[in-house]
């Protein structure tokens, strides 16, 4: 009974086990079937993933393949582009070619402009220039053949008062007209009035003459010089000339030449003490020129004063331009020399 017992006990026993172990067995397989059924969702789950992914893939790639086969087409552009470009880099070349050499001509036609304007300018600069000083020349000219108004007013206030004094110095007695005073002048007051309009006269004509011989100039300085006597009568007045009547006929000079150094002698001489003087002394000297020498008294405190007040329009300095252009190699000396005497003398070179 017990070995039955035991054996029914150990049977038994067995079959716990068996039955444990079955259990387990069901357990395993039945998680490896839940493990089996979600690695297989998964799978599927990947596996669309990897059909959608292999989708888009083609799609990519036919997309590719599209664009691969336009890759000619694309080259032939490009190609296309390039030479385009090539020819347009080429025009563009040959256009900066042209506008360089077109900038370098008209730099070149400018300059050329601006070397005409400036020679343009430059030539009318000089015609300015020129016209200036012949302007002024002229001027110097005219002021150089004009006698003083000063020297006018004098001569005719003193006709004036002479012949008032003349008309004053008549009396009449029973019907008889007779004068009373002497006339105190040197030459007659109606000579006096023809002299200075004969000069004026020939100072006018002066303008309008080149040349005039030297016979008909001193015919003047002497009505000059009669005029200079009849207001300064204390004054001697000498005129040397020793040239021959054919040279005085033959050499020819500007009109009113002479004049300057008369006047000169007017308006810095001292002319109405007892002594004055005016010496004039025309020759030719031993190198054929044409000398004209005068030589007047003055006051001492004027002697070194004479030149600084002359203006270079008028007077001696005036004639001075005068002889430079129309008498080149003469020369004009203008002094004071021993006892308050004053020297002036052309030396003129006739050609």
């Amino acid at each position: 009974m017990n070995k039955y017992s035991r054996l029914a006990k150990s049977v038994a026993e067995n079959e716990e086990w068996m039955l444990t172990i079955l259990l387990s067995l069901l357990v395993l397989v039945i998680v490896r079937n839940w493990y089996n059924l979600y690695k297989k969702h998964s799978f599927i789950a990947e596996n669309n993933q990897l059909k959608e992914q292999f989708k888009l893939t083609q799609v990519t790639i036919r997309s590719y393949e599209e664009k691969l086969k336009n890759i000619p087409v694309l080259e032939g552009k490009l190609k296309n582009s390039q030479i385009q470009i090539f020819e347009l880099k080429k025009d563009i070349a040959d256009y900066k070619q042209k506008i360089h050499a077109t900038l370098n001509a008209k730099e070149k036609k400018i300059a050329e402009q601006e070397e005409a304007i400036h020679l343009q300018e430059k030539d009318i600069n000089h015609q300015k220039r020129a016209y200036e000083r012949f302007v002024d020349f002229k001027n110097v000219e005219a002021n150089n053949t004009r006698l003083g108004a000063h020297f006018i007013k004098n001569v005719i206030t003193q006709i004036y008062e002479d012949l008032e004094d003349v008309e004053l110095g008549y009396k009449t007695f029973l019907g008889i007209q007779f004068k009373i005073a002497k006339d105190k002048k040197k030459i007659p007051s109606v000579k006096a009035l023809k002299n200075i309009f004969k000069l004026l006269d020939y100072n006018v004509s002066a303008l309008n003459k080149e040349t005039t011989t030297v016979e008909d100039e001193l015919k003047h300085i002497n009505m000059f010089l009669e005029l200079i006597q009849y207001l300064k009568p204390n004054a001697k007045i000498l005129l040397q000339d020793s040239l021959s009547i054919n040279q005085k006929n033959t050499i020819k000079i500007k009109p009113t030449l002479f004049f300057p150094f008369l006047e000169n002698a007017l308006k810095h001489g001292s002319l109405n003490d007892e002594g004055s003087f005016i010496s004039i002394d025309i020759k030719e000297n031993k190198q054929k020129q044409l000398s004209y020498c005068l030589v007047n008294s003055t006051e001492h405190f004027l002697t070194n004063t004479i030149t600084k007040n002359v203006s270079s329009k008028f007077g001696l300095n005036a004639l001075k331009q005068l002889i430079d252009t129309y008498y080149p190699g003469s020369k004009i000396e203008s002094t004071p020399i021993s006892n308050n005497q004053y020297l002036a003398q052309l030396t003129l070179t006739i050609k």
